[in-house]
């Protein structure tokens, strides 16, 4: 408890022993606290800056993480010295505590609030009380009063005067006068000491034991002529802001409800060992990745090309260099999903039936310039992973959504909700709509230079979503020598300035490419056809009607996601061609 006043916990523990005179019952009904951080990424990214980000990082860590150095909800518990309280959960900043003995919970609660509004001031969260005759009772009625607080604002402090010096970076009111960076706000201040990674401790868990890594493997800045920068290469200083976050968990936690519904006694130990599993199954995602895409590629003496930000329970947030980052997050997925496999069989041996055999994630991966403001791209990433989400659960597949992913490489103005985006810069329309004329704009045409969302598996039974493996063999394919892609670009540049010489160019192209490589031009057609399984070759253009159902004249390609992998200079394409990925 970090700059708690003594005087002030010394009133805190007294008022609760006075409730405890009153209520020292264990035979009563069970109590539940849930507690649950809200808006982490703005606090993370509140001040634009990397080191304030690691530093707000480790600092929510150390909030409720049993693994994390000196966390607060340990420190807490032994002010109060409190006994009896179990939890089921505590991570990502979040816990699930149940105690029977109220006046322990009471003052429990009443020292938790105080401690975390002194230790991350402005954090926003959310706390829930309920209590019942079992855990299961206690703990829904929790849920139900967390959600009915959901909304609620609590004050910031301090509350700034009408005249005030505002920090740069954030406009908040300024608490200090740094030596570096001026007047800073009171979240920066606070995260600045977090900032030295020798004490680190959630970075450890992307690091896979047998690498031997350490806090100074990893880079603490993006400026490539600090020591400790991200290690760029050829010039190109792209970053991939990725936002990880788990599909099924409400499928599995329904399942779970069931059981604990018919075996009461056995709650903490189901829901304790559900948490355990996802954060394992997290843990050793991060880890394979960094060891079968950032060790490999790494040059002596270099650090690691990436930069975790957050991971607590399923939810990640990292920066890949970002000719890494696709390799990067099908690694992930993949050694999540194996993983997950193994233990949700915990969960199965202990009765919980009707599970998923694995469990999947939703990817959101902005490109952006390492100059790029990082809130905006986080807010975009986690727009991006969103949509990966939803879509992956429309598919077809029954059992649970596949591992997905939606990307986009920043180019113009940072938008930070995707669907705005498509429409704005993706989407290129024919025909112009007349105000008199109700009926026009079902006859204007759309043409839509991405997919959206790729499925991560290599499986073909991952139901109507296109394949990111499909997309990148494309993508080599336009690699390779001989392959005109200048004439793509300008296909989707002329789709807007003149529909119909778009077509005239396409027409042209497919003609020169017939004459000289016909065996090109079949292969781009055979993958542009798993790529879109309505797409005919003989179309005037190289769309066809996209699969969401919306509308008959919204056409997709995947031309535009395949230009930009090749503009992000993809490291991934090397291997597909050596491997001669057919389909």
């Amino acid at each position: 408890m970090t700059g708690m006043s003594g005087q002030v916990l010394q009133e805190t523990l007294t008022d609760q022993r006075h409730s405890d005179d009153r209520v020292m019952s264990t035979d009563g009904p069970v109590g539940c606290l849930i507690f649950e951080v809200k808006s982490i990424q703005s606090f993370i990214f509140s001040s634009g800056r990397l080191r304030d980000a690691i530093g707000g990082s480790e600092l929510i860590d150390r909030l409720t993480n049993h693994e994390a150095k000196d966390n607060l909800l340990d420190a807490v518990l032994a002010a109060t010295q409190a006994s009896g309280i179990e939890f089921s959960r505590r991570a990502g900043g979040a816990f699930y505590a149940f105690c029977r003995d109220h006046g322990v919970l009471d003052r429990f609660a009443a020292l938790w609030l105080l401690a975390v509004q002194q230790a991350v001031p402005s954090l926003g969260f959310v706390l829930g009380r309920g209590e019942g005759d079992s855990f299961s009772n206690a703990f829904s009625k929790a849920q139900k009063d967390l959600r009915s607080h959901n909304s609620r604002e609590r004050t910031h402090y301090p509350i700034p005067v009408p005249i005030a010096e505002r920090a740069r970076r954030t406009g908040r009111v300024a608490v200090q006068r740094d030596s570096k960076d001026g007047a800073i706000d009171v979240v920066t201040q606070r995260n600045k000491p977090f900032a030295d990674l020798s004490q680190a401790g959630f970075i450890h868990r992307y690091s896979p034991p047998e690498a031997h890594l350490k806090w100074e493997d990893w880079p603490r800045s993006l400026e490539t002529e600090d020591v400790d920068g991200f290690p760029f290469v050829r010039g190109m200083r792209d970053v991939a802001m990725i936002h990880a976050d788990g599909n099924g968990m409400g499928q599995v936690l329904i399942k779970i409800n069931e059981t604990v519904k018919q075996h009461s006694e056995r709650f903490l130990e189901i829901y304790t060992t559900f948490s355990q599993a996802v954060e394992r199954s997290t843990c050793h995602g991060a880890q394979q990745a960094a060891l079968e895409v950032l060790l490999p590629i790494r040059q002596k003496g270099e650090l690691l090309a990436a930069r975790p930000i957050l991971l607590g329970g399923d939810d990640v947030i990292v920066l890949v260099r970002a000719d890494l980052a696709l390799a990067y997050i099908q690694v992930f997925a993949r050694a999540f999903e194996e993983e997950s496999r193994r233990q949700l069989q915990k969960l199965t041996n202990l009765e919980v039936k009707g599970l998923p055999d694995k469990l999947t994630l939703g990817f959101g991966v902005a490109f952006i310039g390492a100059s790029q403001p990082f809130s905006m791209a986080a807010t975009l990433a986690e727009s991006l992973m969103s949509h990966a989400k939803t879509r992956a659960k429309q598919s077809e597949v029954q059992d649970i959504a596949p591992s997905s992913v939606v990307f986009y490489r920043v180019t113009t103005a940072l938008m930070e909700d995707y669907s705005t985006l498509v429409k704005k810069v993706l989407t290129h329309y024919e025909g112009e709509a007349d105000d008199g004329d109700t009926n026009s704009l079902s006859r204007r045409r759309a043409y839509i230079h991405t997919l959206g969302t790729y499925v991560l598996s290599a499986d073909k039974n991952v139901g109507s979503l296109p394949r990111l493996s499909d997309l990148e063999a494309l993508t080599a394919l336009l690699q390779g020598e001989n392959m005109a892609r200048g004439p793509v670009r300008g296909l989707l540049n002329l789709l807007q300035l003149d529909p119909a010489q778009a077509r005239t160019s396409w027409r042209r192209w497919r003609q020169l490419l017939h004459d000289k490589q016909p065996q090109k031009l079949s292969e781009f057609d055979r993958y542009l056809q798993v790529l879109m399984p309505r797409y005919q070759p003989d179309a005037d253009l190289p769309y066809a009607l996209c699969d969401d159902g919306h509308s008959h004249q919204e056409f997709c390609s995947p031309l535009g996601d395949a230009l930009e992998l090749l503009a992000l200079d993809h490291r991934a394409l090397a291997t597909i061609q050596q491997q001669e990925v057919m389909v």
